[in-house]
């Protein structure tokens, strides 16, 4: 997962008060559940430390009456200085319960693991006229997550629909149905683009009729090409299947996902040969330290073991409190080390993948390497 929407949150000094709300079956009432939940919270943070200001900003969330959009996908809001710095739906989070924690670190080690199995996908159902576009999170436990939808509809005036006398008026009648369809592609082609931009999704998913599919690959950018899948589902049509366009999205997601870890695990294979690849507690802090770490590497279900001393600075980590003390201003603390060097790769514009449970790295932790560290 790219680290980049959180860079300026790791970046940010703490204290943070992370709440996590349990995904459950939303009811009537989810609302007053909500709100009922978010009232325990609030007496916790309030507890641990946590000054009003950012308790109020975090209540302003959780009483929004989104009680049944909060309940239907769980939630990670982060708050800090009075101000909410990150709010997002969780897929397939923990089923631990509700979480508030006050933290001289964010605590989103739990928020990256459960997006590990997610893939954000743009989709796009597609015919001559236009097309719907859908930014979506799909994953195999929670099922495709809708986050927004556009309609494209094509600006071609000419019909798309071929004539059917023949002669000269029916060729310069089909080449002017033809470039409406194209026209209307290119049009569809933006939106996707624009949906890209913002969303940056993992893969773009091309559904639809086969003609419409046809066009708008043909439209697109190179870039967009190398990202897209098509499948032979969907339609614009009334009535048309959403299930069977569920069941197909899902199974290139989960392709999609399957690709990811495979890659990242040849990654590593072939890194440690050429010292670009550390493995183990130890290792991987050295290279946090010194902005070497591309991609740090979680195991499914398996925390990374043991404690770091952290201070203000990305940088200042260590086993030991004197040595974090002497690589910053101000105190340090000690957290749990997985939330250290997440907030250490994220910080210093890294990323973060989990391997599948099972997996064997020294310390449930390793890391890809930007340059060689040590000897």
């Amino acid at each position: 997962m790219d680290l980049s929407r959180t860079r300026e949150l790791f970046e940010r000094p703490g204290p943070f008060a992370t709440v996590y709300l349990e995904a459950t079956n939303p009811g009537e009432n989810a609302a007053k559940q909500t709100e009922l939940r978010w009232r325990g919270l609030a007496d916790s943070l309030t507890e641990q430390g946590a000054d009003d200001k950012t308790v109020a900003a975090l209540g302003e969330v959780f009483g929004e009456n989104r009680g049944g959009e909060l309940d239907a996908y769980g939630r990670v809001v982060v708050a800090a200085g009075g101000e909410v710095l990150l709010d997002e739906a969780v897929e397939g989070v923990d089923r631990s319960g509700d979480v508030a924690t006050w933290s001289p670190l964010p605590e989103l080690g739990s928020y990256f693991r459960s997006q590990s199995g997610s893939v954000r996908v743009v989709l796009a159902v597609v015919d001559q006229t236009g097309g719907d576009v859908y930014q979506v999170v799909a994953s195999n436990v929670e099922g495709a997550r809708e986050v927004s939808e556009e309609t494209i509809r094509g600006s071609a005036v000419e019909s798309v629909h071929k004539p059917r006398e023949g002669g000269n008026a029916h060729k310069q009648r089909q080449r002017r149905h033809a470039e409406a369809s194209y026209q209307n592609g290119a049009d569809v082609v933006k939106g996707i683009q624009s949906a890209v931009k913002s969303f940056r999704p993992e893969i773009i998913v091309l559904a639809g009729e086969v003609s419409g599919r046809e066009v708008v690959r043909s439209e697109m950018p190179k870039d967009l090409v190398e990202l897209t899948r098509e499948i032979d589902a969907g339609s614009r049509a009334a009535g048309a299947s959403e299930d069977a366009l569920e069941d197909a999205l899902l199974t290139q997601a989960g392709l999609a996902a399957t690709e990811k870890e495979t890659a990242v695990r040849e990654r590593f294979h072939e890194a440690k040969g050429h010292n670009n690849a550390a493995e183990g507690l130890e290792a991987v802090l050295e290279a946090a330290r010194n902005g070497a770490v591309d991609t740090l590497l979680l195991v499914d279900g398996t925390h990374v073991e043991g404690d770091l001393w952290t201070g203000s600075t990305p940088e200042a980590i260590s086993t030991e409190r004197d040595r974090a003390a002497s690589l910053t201003d101000g105190e340090v603390v000690q957290r749990p080390a997985e939330q250290v060097l997440l907030r250490t790769t994220g910080a210093l514009g890294g990323s973060v993948a989990v391997l599948g449970a099972g997996t064997e790295l020294v310390d449930n932790v390793g890391a890809l390497l930007r340059f060689p560290v040590g000897g």
